[in-house]
């Protein structure tokens, strides 16, 4: 699957980096990025040998897209390919196949992993066929896994229902908290200090309605958020004990990192939070004393 066209809108900026490396090396030919389109215009704007790539939710601002109206869009059209990048929302919060994507692709370091122990990829394809040439592509490339690695990976799917849910469940309670002061709800503590909260169980989230009916086992453990300033944003990760300021996701422990970092087109007031296993009234507390914290040292 090597096409001429990607329509793909933002995302992990990884993705965009390799997309680069395969238009350079084809001489141009291959994996030109092109704006998405929305469902309702992908028939004026895509063509066969396309490939639709959904990253949802996104990376970083959790926006979510309606994959069901996209796979529809596509089998109008016939013979345009409808990928997911499902590492944001794992099963059993998002079945992408079952929402009619042709391939669904999962950083397994992430969720599915769940220990920050293992390093990997899946892809979960509908088509018995293109499997059994993913696999032949597999062993040409030399991309196995080590079989630590699969050991690894094995032993977390086990609790991979319980700990994405709690993830999940637990990053909802604290975007609710923190969206609270984003509306300046009275006797809030951090009424004013915080700009905005990213994360599709918010009611006022663009694509929560979408979620509502896509994610049907919780709406992702990951969340952004914006402080008032970027000296407050840049200075969070390091005032805060329970969370440790890393760029990975989706392990046991609760990680957050000032994403502007890594990747130059995101707010610089934005950091995302990834949420482990910890007590939710614990991360609470942590998020509103490093808050306070770094607002004051601000200004």
């Amino acid at each position: 699957l090597l096409p001429s066209r990607v329509a793909i809108s933002g995302g992990y900026h990884g993705t965009h980096q390799v997309l680069e490396q395969l238009q350079r090396i084809s001489g141009g030919a291959r994996c030109n990025p092109i704006p998405l389109p929305t469902p309702e215009d992908a028939a004026a704007v895509l063509r066969e040998g396309d490939v639709v790539w959904l990253e949802t939710p996104r990376n970083p601002d959790c926006h979510v897209a309606d994959v069901a109206a996209y796979a529809d869009a596509a089998r109008e059209l016939g013979g345009v390919w409808v990928v997911v990048d499902s590492t944001f929302a794992p099963p059993p919060l998002q079945r992408a196949l079952t929402l009619g994507a042709d391939i669904v692709m999962h950083s397994t370091t992430k969720y599915l992993a769940g220990h920050s122990d293992a390093i990997g990829g899946a892809l979960c394809v509908r088509d018995a066929a293109l499997a059994s040439e993913l696999r032949a592509d597999r062993s040409a490339v030399g991309s196995t896994p080590g079989a630590l690695e699969v050991w690894l990976l094995m032993r977390s799917l086990r609790t991979l229902h319980l700990r994405v849910e709690r993830q999940s469940a637990t990053a909802a309670e604290l975007a609710h908290w923190l969206d609270r002061a984003v509306r300046r709800e009275a006797g809030h503590p951090l009424a004013g200090l915080v700009h905005s909260v990213a994360h599709p169980s918010l009611p006022s989230d663009p694509s929560h309605g979408v979620a509502r009916r896509q994610m049907s086992g919780g709406y992702g453990g990951c969340f952004a958020l914006e402080l008032a300033s970027e000296q407050a944003a840049r200075s969070l990760p390091a005032a805060l004990r329970l969370f440790r300021d890393a760029t990975s996701l989706g392990g046991v422990e609760s990680l957050i990192e000032w994403r502007r970092k890594y990747d130059d087109a995101i707010s610089p007031r934005l950091l995302r939070v990834s949420v482990g296993l910890e007590e939710a009234a614990h991360l609470q507390e942590d998020l509103q004393r490093a808050i306070l914290q770094v607002s004051a040292a601000a200004g």
